[in-house]
């Protein structure tokens, strides 16, 4: 069986906020990233389609709608989604101090546990900006962060895992590529592999949206887990990969076709 693991990123107001240029920001995205999300729910509620929503601690917080939800993340929980912490308010994990991290881990899971109630545990962990891209045991760097590690300590992987363990999560997902991806001496999978770290289960993620591209990989590869990330507010730009026409038909040809393919969610594996 292939198991496609299909996680949004639902950075709230709040993540909108902290990851828009300001030239670029603009109210009504606040309401239009929560009705796609919305209409995602109820789209694959009509296909049975589980799927796992990265959620802001911040928005599942108390507060004035549209800036905070947690009635809604609830529902959303009630549906059988997965929720996963995408830090308390989007933070670039990698120019902050070890200690203010671990905060941020602890704050988003306990605001989004107390919001989900007897739904479920908060047991993965998806970082803004897929930051960070350095891991060096992995002989993976990235010169393109505003915390380059040494300099500082949270700008690689391995430092964040730490944190995870020690704040009882369980999965993350991470994107990065070595020295040897870099120069083309090894191809990457698409879609990333599953493996496990210090007892936390990683899925790697070098893919985001839903075009022909990433349908081919999965249709002609035999792999048994793929990872596939989108953000909800993309689904109403018909330019990206992340677009609703798209994901409908993403959707439509891994449903229709012969093969054996289930749709999983990242604790299921765990």
């Amino acid at each position: 069986m292939k198991k496609i693991i299909l996680i949004w990123d639902f950075d709230g107001p709040i993540g909108q906020v902290n990851a828009t240029n300001p030239y670029n920001f603009k109210f009504e995205n606040l309401e239009k990233e929560i009705q796609n999300v919305k209409w995602i729910v109820e789209y694959l509620e009509e296909k049975n389609i589980k799927c796992c929503f990265a959620i802001t601690g911040f928005s599942a917080e108390n507060g004035e709608y549209p800036f905070c939800f947690p009635n809604f993340i609830k529902e959303i929980a009630s549906k059988g989604h997965e929720i996963a912490s995408h830090s308390w308010k989007h933070e670039w994990t990698p120019i902050f101090k070890e200690y203010q991290v671990s905060k941020s881990l602890k704050r988003s899971k306990m605001a989004l546990e107390k919001t989900i109630e007897q739904e479920g545990q908060v047991l993965g962990f998806v970082p803004p900006h897929n930051r960070p891209m350095t891991w060096i045991r992995r002989g993976a760097f990235s010169l393109g962060d505003r915390g380059i590690w040494p300099f500082f300590k949270m700008g690689d992987n391995q430092n964040v895992l730490k944190l995870l363990k020690i704040n009882n999560y369980r999965w993350v997902r991470v994107s990065y590529k070595n020295i040897f991806m870099k120069l083309g001496f090894v191809k990457r999978n698409l879609t990333g592999r599953v493996i496990r770290k210090n007892g936390i289960l990683i899925l790697e993620n070098h893919y985001t949206g839903f075009d022909e591209k990433v349908i081919s990989h999965i249709l002609s590869t035999n792999h048994e887990t793929y990872t596939v990330s989108a953000h909800p507010f993309m689904l109403s730009l018909e330019n990206k990969n992340e677009s609703k026409i798209n994901f409908l038909n993403f959707i439509d040809q891994l449903t229709k076709s012969n093969q054996n393919i289930s749709f999983v969610l990242p604790s299921e594996l765990v």
